[in-house]
């Protein structure tokens, strides 16, 4: 699945806390006949590595929205 619209690339996408710690925003994942929404990146690790993902972010003066995958997101974990 392809996601469009006002998001950013995934690469451009920072993990800064521990994937087990409640993130400030949400992570999004895309799935067959769901949308999986957590707030602990961990809770993607068990999905198959292709599967799309949105991940926000909440800066000072905007949420910005990223497209990505569990996999890209494991290899940025901390």
């Amino acid at each position: 699945m392809k996601i469009t619209g006002d998001v950013r690339p995934g690469n451009e996408f920072k993990v800064t806390s521990s994937a087990t710690t409640k993130a400030p925003a949400t992570f999004i994942a895309v799935l067959t006949d769901e949308l999986r929404v957590t707030r602990k990146l961990s809770e993607l690790f068990d999905l198959p590595d292709t599967t799309p993902v949105i991940a926000h972010w909440h800066g000072t003066h905007r949420t910005d929205g990223f497209t990505t995958t569990v996999a890209e997101l494991k290899a940025k974990a901390v």
